[in-house]
């Protein structure tokens, strides 16, 4: 399995000739994402960059809500969550979090915020082995993801959505050191994708920062 990072909240997930793209964003307001395709893309919330389905090439199915699917060698699962303390003025669910296997690998996307999880929600994600999490807040909201890494308890945690480009450079540094900080990882340095397989899983909790993907990922 290949992890690769496409800017802002987005993340290809590559499992043997089939693709997954979470959260494809807008292309507009100096936000430009990768050129890819995909077999599969699944929405976290209704706004621009979390949902921008048509910038996947490929004709993937789109999933946008709770629910569970099977779609090729992917098994995925939709939870439908507030994010934070928010929800919309009916009170319905706002966010989803979506967890995928393949090759026995177990990966959550948690979307671009912090998810407030129920308790059967968290026991649903206790076999998560590698969790993609929102490092664009402040340090208010990197002790809240901080919490939620300790009670998933992946093998592996990668930070995304600290280079928003309407933010100056101190200010993705500090959101993404915030986060570091929280989860005790000093002197992480950026990799273009993570390559993982079930037997490859470290014992020990580890972070990793990925580089965002330029030009065509697939």
């Amino acid at each position: 399995m290949e992890i690769s990072w496409l800017g802002n909240w987005a993340v290809r997930v590559q499992s043997g000739q089939t693709a997954v793209v979470s959260d494809p964003y807008y292309a507009g307001d100096g936000a430009r994402m990768p050129e890819t395709s995909a077999d599969i893309v699944t929405v976290s919330m209704d706004a621009p960059r979390h949902s921008n389905a048509g910038a996947v090439g490929g004709s993937p199915r789109v999933l946008r809500g709770p629910g569970e699917y099977e779609i090729a060698n992917f098994y995925i699962s939709g939870m439908g969550t507030p994010y934070g303390d928010a929800e919309d003025s009916d009170g319905r669910l706002v966010s989803t979090v979506y967890a995928m296997r393949a090759e026995g690998v177990r990966v959550c996307h948690a979307g671009g915020t912090v998810p407030a999880l129920s308790s059967r929600q968290l026991d649903e994600l206790n076999n998560v082995e590698v969790l993609v999490v929102d490092a664009s807040g402040g340090e208010r909201a990197a002790k809240r993801m901080a919490r939620l890494v300790q009670q998933v308890g992946p093998r592996i945690v990668i930070p995304v959505g600290w280079r928003a480009e309407d933010a100056d450079d101190a200010d993705d540094a500090s959101a993404l050191d915030a986060l570091l900080g929280e989860l005790g990882a000093n002197d992480v340095s950026p990799r273009p994708t993570l390559r993982v397989t079930a037997t490859s899983l470290p014992r020990e909790l580890s972070v990793v920062v990925l580089s965002a993907a330029t030009g065509q990922a697939g």
